[in-house]
């Protein structure tokens, strides 16, 4: 809880900095959802709750953005009364589109890559083994839509795929991040 509540000054802070600075640079706290492969203890998709930050800075034609994610799940396995706590953390860098869709609507497509680093800690009646992963590289593409509630009020409703191959039967090649959210204009 300390962790969220420093990064929400953080980016009140920063957020109030860049608009002061330039209006062509958005920063916006990120809470969502996302979709995962996992395969401890067994290969399986599994849902849990991310948070983070993005940024865009809007360009003469387009967006360049980058966001920093990070998530966190736990899995038991009764059989070997071992549990998995498994954490990601993930930064985005890639290209925005915006379209207005009137005084009250816009829309957006995005694409990119994004990096992965994973860290698996298992713990057991015996001990605690932790295992870090490589840092992988992974194509990704999103649409969202901002609902303009007020002048400085925006409501973002956003969806995002990114390409992790797999040969492992019943996972999919997909994992899909959803999210809602609120942009305040400073």
């Amino acid at each position: 809880m300390n962790k969220i509540l420093c990064v929400v000054l953080i980016l009140s802070s920063t957020s109030l900095w860049a608009r002061s600075e330039s209006d062509n640079l958005k920063i916006t706290p990120i809470i969502g959802f996302e979709r995962v492969q996992r395969f401890t203890p067994s290969p399986h998709m599994k849902t849990r709750g991310i948070f983070g930050v993005g940024a865009v800075y809007k360009l003469p034609v387009g967006a360049v953005e980058a966001e920093y994610t990070h998530g966190q799940d736990t899995s038991n396995d009764v059989t070997n009364n071992t549990s998995y706590k498994e954490s990601d953390d993930k930064v985005k860098l890639g290209l925005r589109g915006t379209a207005s869709l009137g005084s009250f609507l816009s829309t957006y497509l995005r694409g990119g890559a994004q990096a992965k680093k994973s860290e698996t800690t298992a713990t057991t009646a015996s001990g605690t083994s932790t295992k870090t992963s490589v840092t992988k590289v992974n194509p990704y593409v999103g649409t969202g839509l901002g609902f303009h509630l007020l002048q400085f009020l925006t409501l973002n409703a956003d969806v995002t795929a990114v390409y992790v191959p797999t040969s492992t039967p019943g996972l999919s090649d997909y994992e899909i991040q959803p999210s809602l959210g609120l942009s305040i204009r400073f």
